[in-house]
């Protein structure tokens, strides 16, 4: 069994289907209401994420992709066990122990899947995958690699034991035994911390790591330091969310905690339209300096040309991450794009016309103005979109 979250639904994958929960019903009355559910699967999936229109799964040596409205799903055969799975809103990457492949989340059949040629220059066996911007970051044997999602070797260096690799919008994190690492872009070690018990599960969001051993669950700072933990932890997966996490007990029943419960008043509540504004708010900054931009919204996407490169959603908002990192939740997680629109349209962020997208330049003005972020990191924020 597995658990996933996006911006709606809690995910459960249980007895060859994946179930979603309603968040709204899960945190307002405790009722497990499910919404959703996919059709019946070969296998039962290890491993869950999403895509923009899809919720994806992997069991065996099948990868699933579940269509978020309909629970529709198409299966691939890899061949292989898959060991992890990375997404963004339009492609697939997944590891087998010998083989990094990729597919269209759209074209996603056995015909349109691709062997990556570098994955004959790693070191075997693969066991991880994360995905951040354009790099990928993979555990290779005794190595931890980065590699462009083109498909070249970029870099590696040497590293034993590793487990997992989370993305991180500075790099990434990577847990071994005993042991988690904060590691650069250009994979030097920012910091490390320490656990017990035998690795389970964990996830990166904007400023901690969230880790759950067979012993207890912990939340990891940037600097390695322990700031929460849960003793006799029961739980068997997890799911972090904006504002709580939901966990999965042995006996298969979901429940959550909010953040504030386990941070206390460290944490402060992260409101989606306010991500949402942060974005746009910034492209607004780049107009204001002279610079061309131009968003147009074609096929459920959001594309952005910015004097006349198109750069895509998915780069403006790591980029922003590095000053708001509160907005890196929405990079990680593709599951909340359909959100970032809905809201983005209830509040009037933006207004659509035709194929173009208008910015609310009064509301955004607002925000800038009781936003100090933007005050101080004005110029970063316009030359690091620039560079994109």
């Amino acid at each position: 069994m597995e658990l996933y979250c996006d911006g709606e639904r809690v995910y459960l994958s249980r007895n060859y289907r994946v179930e979603g929960f309603s968040k709204k019903e899960l945190l307002e009355s405790s009722r497990y209401e499910v919404v959703w559910q996919s059709n019946k699967l070969s296998e039962t999936p290890k491993i869950l994420t999403s895509t923009r229109y899809h919720l994806l799964g992997a069991g065996g040596s099948k990868l699933f992709r579940m269509d978020r409205r309909s629970g529709e799903s198409v299966e691939l055969e890899a061949g292989n066990e898959i060991k992890d799975v990375a997404s963004n809103l339009r492609n697939v990457f997944f590891l087998t122990a010998e083989g990094l492949y990729r597919v269209s989340a759209e074209r996603f059949a056995d015909a349109e899947v691709v062997r990556m040629p570098v994955s004959d220059l790693l070191d075997k066996p693969l066991r991880s995958l994360a995905l951040a911007g354009k790099n990928l970051y993979i555990l290779a044997g005794n190595f931890i690699c980065r590699v462009s999602i083109d498909g070249e070797l970029l870099f590696q260096r040497t590293l034993t034991d590793g487990l997992k690799v989370l993305p991180h919008y500075d790099g990434c994190v990577i847990i071994r035994k005993g042991e988690l690492l904060y590691f650069t872009e250009d994979l030097e070690v920012l910091s490390s911390g320490s656990f017990e018990g035998e690795f389970v599960k964990a996830e990166h969001g904007a400023y901690h790591t969230l880790l759950l051993t067979d012993r207890n669950f912990g939340v990891y700072g940037k600097t390695g330091k322990r700031y929460a933990h849960v003793e006799d932890a029961h739980y068997i997966s997890f799911a972090e969310g904006l504002n709580h996490v939901y966990f999965l007990d042995r006996d298969g029943t979901v429940s959550y905690s909010g953040k504030k419960d386990l941070l206390g008043d460290n944490f402060q509540e992260i409101d989606l339209t306010t991500l949402v504004a942060i974005i746009m708010a910034s492209l607004m900054l780049v107009e204001k300096r002279g610079n061309n931009v131009l968003i147009k919204e074609e096929k459920g996407y959001i594309d952005v040309q910015i004097e006349g490169r198109v750069v895509s959603v998915e780069d403006i908002i790591l980029a922003l991450s590095k000053y708001f990192p509160e907005v890196f939740y929405l990079y990680r997680n593709p599951g909340y794009y359909e959100e970032i629109d809905a809201f983005a349209q209830k509040f009037d962020l933006f207004r659509v016309v035709g194929k173009d997208v208008r910015l609310n330049s009064e509301l955004l003005d607002r925000l800038i103005q009781m936003h100090s972020g933007f005050r101080a990191l004005e110029e970063d924020i316009v030359r690091s979109l620039l560079s994109l």
